[in-house]
C-alpha cells in the first residue's frame, strides 16, 4: 500500500494526494447481555491467565447469568461489542462504607483482548464505568490492582490516583480456613 502511495504522489507532478487507510468502525460500549456470556468468560480467563490465577476462576455460565443478570445480580457488567465479539469488559459492583450516603462503585475486572489493545477500548469502558457510578451517585470508583499491572499508564490518564497510604490485606487458602475454623472448646481445668 505504501508503495502504491509513493508511486501516485510521484506520478502526481505537484499534486499532493492523502490516503487514509480504512479504519475499522469502533466497537460499542453497552450492558452485558446473557448472550455475551461466553466472551465475558473467556476475557476473565485471559486475565486469570496474566494475573497467573487461573485456579481461582472457576464460575460456569450458570454461575455468570445468577451473578450478572439474576434477580439478585451482584455486579454490573459492560463489554465492547466489536460486531458480535466481545473484544472487553468491565465489570464493577456498588461498595458501601459505614456513615456513608449512597454506593461507591468498585470496579473489579477490566479486560480488553490482547489484539484489540490501542484502540482506545479500555478508555471508554473506564468512560462507561465513570457515567455509571455518576447515574448512581457515587462519591468514587476505586479498584485494586496488582504492582506492575500494564494497564496502570491507562487508569492514571483517565484520573485514578495511587493511594499510598492505603494497603489492601488479603486471606486465603489453609490461612482463611484455620481462620474460619470453628474455634476449639475451652479446655476444663481439673480441680
Amino acid at each position: 500500500m505504501q508503495g502504491r502511495v509513493a508511486a501516485l504522489l510521484a506520478g502526481s507532478k505537484g499534486l499532493i494526494m492523502k490516503v487514509h487507510p480504512r479504519t475499522p468502525k469502533p466497537p460499542v460500549i453497552r450492558d452485558a447481555l446473557p448472550a455475551d456470556i461466553a466472551g465475558i468468560m473467556r476475557l476473565k480467563m485471559e486475565l486469570a491467565i496474566s494475573d497467573e490465577i487461573v485456579d481461582t476462576v472457576r464460575a460456569t455460565a450458570a454461575d455468570w447469568e445468577r451473578d450478572a443478570f439474576g434477580p439478585d445480580a451482584r455486579f454490573t457488567i459492560f463489554v465492547a461489542d466489536d460486531a458480535g465479539r466481545v473484544t472487553g469488559m468491565a465489570i464493577c459492583t456498588d461498595r458501601y462504607f459505614p456513615g456513608w450516603v449512597g454506593a461507591n462503585i468498585a470496579l473489579l475486572d477490566l479486560c480488553v483482548e490482547a489484539n484489540c489493545r490501542g484502540r482506545g477500548i479500555g478508555t471508554a469502558l473506564l468512560a462507561r464505568v465513570g457515567a455509571y457510578a455518576r447515574s448512581r451517585g457515587a462519591a468514587m470508583i476505586e479498584l485494586t490492582m496488582r504492582t506492575g499491572n500494564r494497564a496502570a499508564h491507562l487508569y492514571e490518564r483517565a484520573g485514578f490516583v495511587d493511594v499510598a497510604e492505603v494497603r489492601n490485606y488479603v486471606i486465603a487458602g489453609d490461612a482463611l480456613e484455620r481462620l474460619g475454623a470453628p474455634a476449639a472448646p475451652p479446655r476444663r481445668r481439673a480441680l
